[in-house]
């Protein structure tokens, strides 16, 4: 299944206006251990990171976008714990809105 969705994902082409939908609707999740990516489209994530998680696939593995800096890619879901406090979650939010309009104003 890991390979199969890894595949859709590549080839699918997403509009903005999808992206931003599926951020508002995307479960957050903390990096509790450190990966390290192994494929080209994994994700490499440092403890205490926030993920906006787009996909799951049943053998454990998530689709996300790394708040932080906007990366998306492929990582083992054993390595994040779900956040459940909807003020978190709206703050984590706000600051990648911010952040991004930095990018942009450069």
């Amino acid at each position: 299944m890991n390979e199969r969705a890894r595949w859709i994902s590549a080839l699918g082409q997403s509009s903005n206006d999808e992206k931003n939908k599926d951020r508002t609707n995307a479960m957050q999740v903390v990096v509790t251990r450190t990966y390290t990516a192994k494929q080209p489209d994994e994700l490499s994530l440092q403890v205490a990171d926030v993920v906006l998680v787009s996909q799951t696939v049943e053998d454990g593995w998530y689709e996300g976008e790394r708040l932080r800096d906007g990366e998306r890619g492929w990582f083992l879901s054993e390595c994040a714990e779900p956040i459940r406090c909807q003020a978190t979650i709206e703050r984590n939010m706000q600051r990648m809105d911010r952040l991004q309009g930095l990018e942009t104003n450069v």
